[in-house]
């Protein structure tokens, strides 16, 4: 499999490798290229994205991927999930407020599940992370905000 480009990920590729790891040199387009990952990590320092299982307090399963970072902070985790329709919800939006006006339709949905928990896939070595989200997180005058 080629590189990719992270925003282009799909729920495809994450069921053909569920780790995909950013090579930051001289044989990638930019810093957003993800290679995927089929041995141990290649590089202690390099960035990693792990599979990840999210369900809603409803029992509703979806797969994404976050961040592989043993802090467990969301704004590290940055977490993100595919819905059925090829949309995704990013949980981490930086220093920009989130709105769920600027997510499909279908996204929007999402907020109905809340809170959603989350468990990374133990894959090459790499442990388990596991947390909760309550919503969309930003940071917000040096701390982390929620927008449900």
């Amino acid at each position: 499999m080629a590189d990719k480009q992270v925003y282009e990920l799909s729920v495809d590729d994450l069921a053909s490798y569920g780790v995909w790891y950013f090579p930051m040199d001289e044989s990638v387009e930019d810093e957003l290229t993800v290679r995927p990952l089929a041995e141990k990590v290649v590089c202690a320092d390099a960035q990693i994205i792990v599979r990840t299982k999210f369900v809603g307090v409803d029992g509703s399963s979806y797969l994404g991927y976050l961040y592989w970072d043993g802090s467990g902070a969301v704004e590290y985790l940055k977490p993100v999930v595919f819905l059925e329709d090829g949309s995704s919800v990013t949980f981490w939006n930086g220093m920009v407020k989130p709105s769920w006006d600027d997510y499909s339709e279908r996204a929007q949905g999402v907020r109905a599940i809340f809170p959603i928990s989350y468990v990374s896939e133990p894959l090459l070595d790499l442990s388990e992370i596991s947390g909760r989200l309550e919503g969309l997180y930003y940071l917000d005058e040096d701390q982390i905000s929620w927008v449900r």
